[in-house]
């Protein structure tokens, strides 16, 4: 079974080349088959007499060996046959076709030349029907432009003939429009007077009523220009009005912004002040004090704390002395510097400890017993 596998793959392996040549396969696994059926008979004839399991063996020992020999010699010889036939059919058809293209290529050269000689006869016999209708149009051309100076001189004569009738018929009719014209004129000359003398009295009569309505129109006109006087003086007098208004409202609003600013600079004015009056105690620590003295005379911080650390005991407790004795002026003169208190604040000094202990009574919150105190001590304060 294995060597009849082996001989179909052989089979398709050749397949391809099979088709490019016109191979037919159907031979070989006909024949290829007819081995397979053949094989077997002839080893069971040999093998009856064994037993079933070594004919099995035997059989197929035998059959690979048959099998291959057998498909290999049938499908080279039928290979063989097949490619040499296509190959001679091969040549034979392409050595009719070489013939078949020249051949073809002979006719096309025919053709081609008989199509021409054809093309040359043409072109001669248009050129010579050309040449014969241009003769032919000329001669027709110098007919027509005689005829059309012939009919034109005819036309030319006939239309001066016309206008020499038509200038006489004019004059006449001129001669009888003027005849009518001047009767006319004469007719409205006599209207025009007549008109002229109608309007006159009626422009008369239309100045005289004009001039009454102009009188009544000027009295009018007067008293609506007095009124007018009337109220522009009064519109005047409102804005001279709200003009003063807005002048005072700027400068009372420049006058409040002025009193701001110098408020500001009062305050800061006494901060200052207050400031200079408490410097000028001098310094309270003795660092501090030690830094002063030795100010201008041309040394760094970091070289006056040097020199402060090396000082000995009793030039140090010298400074603290005098920075004791600064510090006590400082504060005489920060209690002088202090506002009084006033009446109300002594009054609250004294009575606020027992009002909140009072107000602890009636709310267990703190703030709203603060805010309780207060408002007692102020009711009270009022009362005196």
């Amino acid at each position: 079974m294995n060597t009849l596998r082996i001989a179909s793959r052989t089979l398709r392996a050749f397949a391809p080349l099979a088709r490019s040549t016109g191979f037919d396969l159907m031979q070989v696994r006909t024949k290829v088959t007819s081995a397979k059926k053949a094989a077997p008979k002839k080893v069971v004839k040999k093998v009856k007499a064994a037993p079933k399991k070594v004919a099995k063996k035997a059989v197929k020992k035998v059959v690979k060996k048959t099998a291959k020999k057998v498909v290999a010699k049938k499908v080279k010889k039928v290979v063989k046959k097949v490619v040499a036939k296509k190959a001679k059919v091969a040549k034979k058809v392409s050595a009719a076709a070489k013939k078949r293209v020249a051949a073809a290529k002979k006719r096309d050269v025919a053709a081609k030349k008989k199509v021409a000689a054809k093309a040359a006869v043409a072109k001669k016999r248009a050129a010579v029907i050309k040449r014969k209708a241009a003769v032919k149009a000329l001669a027709l051309k110098k007919r027509a432009a005689a005829q059309a100076k012939k009919a034109k001189d005819a036309a030319a004569l006939a239309k001066k003939k016309i206008v020499a009738q038509k200038q006489k018929a004019t004059l006449a009719k001129k001669k009888i429009a003027a005849k009518a014209a001047a009767v006319k004129k004469r007719a409205t000359l006599a209207k025009k007077k007549a008109a002229a003398q109608k309007k006159k009295a009626a422009a008369k009569a239309s100045l005289m009523k004009k001039k009454a309505a102009l009188k009544k129109s000027s009295a009018a006109l007067k008293k609506k220009k007095a009124t007018a006087a009337k109220k522009k003086a009064a519109a005047a007098a409102k804005a001279a009005a709200l003009k003063k208004k807005a002048k005072a409202k700027v400068q009372a609003a420049k006058a409040k912004a002025q009193a701001a600013k110098a408020k500001v600079q009062a305050k800061k004015d006494a901060v200052k002040a207050k400031k200079a009056k408490i410097a000028s105690s001098g310094p309270v620590r003795p660092r501090a004090l030690f830094v002063s003295q030795q100010a201008g005379k041309g040394m760094s911080l970091k070289q006056m704390s040097e020199k402060f650390n090396t000082l000995g005991a009793s030039e140090k407790q010298a400074l603290v002395n005098q920075a004791q004795k600064n510090l006590a002026k400082r504060n005489e003169i920060r209690k002088s510097l202090k506002k009084p208190a006033t009446k109300y604040a002594l009054f609250v000094k004294k009575n606020f400890a027992t009002a909140y202990e009072s107000a602890k009574k009636q709310t267990n919150d703190k703030k709203a017993a603060f805010k309780l105190a207060t408002r007692t001590l102020a009711a009270q304060y009022k009362k005196q």
